[in-house]
């Protein structure tokens, strides 16, 4: 995307059905902290998160990621990334790209060291795969 233009907004009704599914996920998924959805560009769409402050941070922070991961895969001529994963002794970080979604969409995940990876994988993944097949289905 050129960075001089901005994304066209998420319809509401895309935030909305967001809103409830990343509710649901942080309610069905030990240790999950929080899930935020973002634009690639920055901007917060829905977030499990209750202080906006917090929530426009690490909606910035995964426009940012997703960025500088696309860069580095490109570099390395890995094609696209899947997801970004970030360790540390207090839990995880798991972020990836919605497919197909314009504007484009990013889906993070915070976790505490209590939740198990692969289950925020799977979490994520499938996720953000209802994320883009309900913005498949809705009218513009």
């Amino acid at each position: 995307m050129d960075r001089g233009q901005a994304a066209e907004p998420p319809r509401l009704t895309l935030v909305a059905h967001c809103a409830e599914r990343l509710g649901a996920m942080q309610a069905g998924t030990a240790g999950l902290v929080s899930a935020t959805v973002a634009t690639v560009d920055g901007f917060a769409v829905a977030s499990t998160l209750a202080d906006r402050h917090e929530v426009d941070r690490l909606a910035a922070m995964s426009g940012s990621i997703a960025a500088l991961a696309a860069a580095m895969t490109r570099e390395a001529r890995h094609g696209e990334p899947e997801r970004v994963i970030l360790e540390s002794s207090d839990g995880h970080i798991v972020s990836m790209k919605v497919p197909a979604v314009t504007p484009g969409l990013v889906l993070t995940l915070v976790s505490d060291d209590s939740a198990v990876l692969g289950k925020l994988l799977w979490q994520c993944k499938t996720a953000a795969e209802d994320i883009a097949a309900y913005a498949a289905a809705s009218p513009p």
